[in-house]
């Protein structure tokens, strides 16, 4: 059976899965791969080949030799690993567990990250209507992480990662993946965690509607990494929209403070944004829908922040799995209500 067999008889598995959820991965069953020193005349790691634990070679672990000490220190050559393997990864958020995978999924990408027993090139795959996307990662690590661009909105994806070396490629879990719906895709744009004024009155969270239909926020919540407020009633973007959450105290015209842009909608969520206003140290920041999934998130990539300075995802059209899109705001300060082209 080719690795092509198996990467086809792995797909073929997988069950339907709801919109915007991912199955549990499908490890290939290890008797099923062929290891790299199975071509015929070579020695296996418990095999025959002279001197390896043949029963016979002389002097290396043959059971009548002079030495029968370690054949690593006495050769100084390891046996020959198998092929690379799955090893446990652990998920955090915004990332989905998918079996032995972990997922950031997104309106045209999926970010896909996975762990190996050793080194090795790791590949991502996904099959859509249109075509084939697949990823490579430029260098042997023990933790792949790829981004699946660009992928079709709203489309079952059968995907496949595999693990690379010298010896050949190994198939090593096969998964399914539905990306969300293109008519509304909302997204945080700017995060503002230390305002040069008063907090946590001054503070915000930016997000919009980049989707061509409205999009109702009711029952969404803002959380950070203590907890959060549910969006009111009858929040709607339309396309294009840009909304603030802000605390109730928040004035768009404070003295010293950037203003906020005419047409950007402020959304009121309480005394505070998160539990007591956001870190000036810096946390993760997530926009939630009423299920409790993950829409988008400020990850935490830039930390702690100066007086007055925002983190902004540019462009604000970035996959949400591309963590390297958020950067400090320019020489002009926060932007609020008015996003990144």
């Amino acid at each position: 059976m080719t690795r092509t067999d198996l990467r086809e008889r792995a797909v073929q598995a997988l069950a339907l899965v709801p919109l915007g959820m991912l199955v549990t991965a499908l490890t290939c069953p290890a008797t099923d791969l062929e290891p790299p020193w199975s071509d015929a005349g070579s020695a296996g790691p418990s095999g025959g080949g002279e001197g390896v634990g043949g029963g016979g070679g002389e002097g290396v672990g043959g059971g009548g030799g002079e030495s029968g000490g370690d054949p690593m220190e006495e050769t100084g050559e390891a046996t020959p690993p198998g092929p690379p393997a799955l090893a446990a990864v652990r998920c955090s958020a915004p990332e989905i567990a998918a079996g032995a995978v972990c997922v950031v999924l997104g309106v045209r990408s999926a970010t896909v990250r996975w762990r190996t027993d050793r080194a090795a090139f790791g590949r991502a795959e996904c099959r859509q209507p249109a075509a084939t996307v697949r990823v490579e990662t430029s260098a042997a690590t023990t933790d792949p992480r790829v981004v699946l661009a660009p992928l079709e909105p709203a489309v079952r994806h059968e995907c496949v990662v595999a693990a690379a070396t010298e010896d050949g490629e190994t198939p090593l879990a096969a998964f399914a993946l539905e990306t969300h719906g293109s008519g509304s895709w909302v997204a945080l744009t700017e995060v503002l965690a230390n305002p040069a004024g008063a907090e946590p009155a001054q503070e915000f969270v930016e997000l919009a509607n980049l989707g061509a239909e409205p999009a109702d926020l009711s029952g969404w919540s803002l959380s950070d990494e203590s907890g959060g407020a549910v969006l009111p009633a009858g929040t709607v973007l339309a396309p294009g929209e840009v909304a603030l959450l802000v605390a109730d105290a928040y004035d768009p015209d404070a003295p010293g403070e950037p203003p906020a842009a005419l047409d950007a909608r402020l959304v009121r969520l309480g005394r505070s944004l998160g539990v007591q206003g956001l870190r000036n140290s810096g946390e993760a920041v997530f926009l939630l829908d009423p299920a409790g999934a993950i829409v988008s998130s400020y990850p935490n990539r830039l930390g702690a922040f100066a007086d007055g300075v925002s983190a902004v995802r540019s462009p604000a059209r970035a996959p949400e799995a591309d963590e390297g899109a958020w950067t400090t705001c320019g020489p002009g300060g926060p932007t609020p209500g008015s996003i990144e082209p």
